[in-house]
């Protein structure tokens, strides 16, 4: 009921009230006055009668009366008061910071109305400081670990520069050796602003894609034997199905296989001569699935849900490595980018394995 319709029905109350108490009080004295036993008595006093309880009879009308109004209207007020109140709690809680005061009235007037629209305002300001704190920390997280990978790589550089300039490198072979140093630390610095590049347009949505239809297979493929020639002492096993067709942009999912192989080789036992990695394409439905193993450290239960977040090294378990820690971040943004899905999971044996799941064509 309406606030409006409730205090339309609270004055109509008491005005059906005060006519039912004068109909009521009429009744009494026309039934005393007309009763055979007692209106011979009264009609013989009838003046000395009205004049002494007819006014009493009236101050009484006028106190049930208004007994009976001050009820209706302080029911009606504590109805309207009630809400209002926790209304201004609810006020009071949001201005102190506390966003975790939930604010709850019952009832199909406006208030409810109005408290439905405070909560909900209440809950999506909560879930908006959640993200900006969550925002706020892996900014400053980011920050810590782009200070820390541009430290290491630049210290170096430095250090093999003034070596040179010193003339702690006295022979050409030497120098050679100090600037070949130089120039694998200073690729790793551009490695890091490609990657951070790359994924700041990513998440901005300025990244365009050159999809055309690619054989997943014979992409997968291509991309593994280029990357044996670099690794020889890597042990690759590929089982591929044949006319999987996806519609993608080769350039970018060529990258993330890349990755995954690099991992594997990153990440290999400290025991192993060479990575031992496994590539495992088949169809699913109307999914292809593209399944990379590898038999090294492997990653711990703890640190697997983490394992694509920006600048992620699970350094207990797999070594301090090198790289922007970015490669997954990157990978998982593509996959996604092509309406897929990409996770990872510990093999039974040993290592991981990383799934790709992309829509076929069609």
């Amino acid at each position: 009921m309406s606030i409006r319709l409730r205090i339309i029905v609270s004055s109509v109350t008491t005005i059906l009230v005060l006519n039912a108490v004068g109909i009521i009080t009429s009744f009494l004295l026309f039934w005393i006055v007309a009763n055979p036993l007692i209106g011979a008595r009264l009609n013989d006093n009838l003046g000395h009668i009205a004049a002494r309880f007819f006014p009493l009879g009236g101050i009484v009308v006028l106190v049930l009366t208004a007994v009976g109004t001050l009820l209706i209207v302080g029911l009606t007020a504590k109805r309207v008061t009630g809400p209002m109140a926790r209304l201004k709690r609810a006020v009071s809680e949001i201005r102190d910071g506390n966003l975790g005061h939930e604010l709850v009235i019952s009832g199909d007037d406006e208030f409810t109305e109005l408290a439905t629209g405070f909560e909900q305002m209440r809950v999506r300001l909560k879930d908006s400081t959640k993200i900006k704190e969550k925002t706020e920390y892996e900014r400053r997280a980011m920050m810590a670990s782009i200070t820390h990978d541009l430290k290491t790589p630049i210290t170096s550089i430095l250090g093999y520069a003034e070596g040179i300039l010193d003339g702690v490198a006295e022979t050409p072979e030497k120098v050679h050796e100090y600037a070949a140093v130089i120039c694998k630390k200073a690729r790793s610095l551009q490695m890091l602003s490609d990657d951070l590049s790359l994924l700041s347009r990513l998440e901005n949505a300025q990244l365009p894609l050159d999809k055309t239809e690619e054989d997943l297979g014979m992409l997968t493929a291509e991309v593994a034997g280029e990357f044996r020639h670099s690794e020889q002492e890597m042990s690759l096993e590929m089982d591929i199905e044949a006319g999987i067709r996806v519609f993608v942009d080769r350039e970018k999912i060529a990258r993330v296989i890349l990755n995954l192989l690099q991992n594997s080789v990153k990440y290999k036992k400290p025991e192993q001569l060479g990575a031992k990695v496994s590539m495992k394409l088949v169809q699913q439905d109307d999914e292809a699935l593209l399944t990379v193993s590898d038999q090294g450290l492997g990653i711990s239960r703890s640190d697997l849900p983490h394992v694509f977040d920006q600048f992620y090294r699970a350094d207990a378990s797999r070594g301090v490595q090198s790289g922007s820690g970015l490669g997954l971040a990157i990978a998982q943004q593509l996959i996604t980018l092509h309406g897929g899905k990409i996770w990872m999971m510990n093999n039974p044996d040993a290592g991981i394995s990383v799934n790709i799941m992309l829509p076929l064509v069609g």
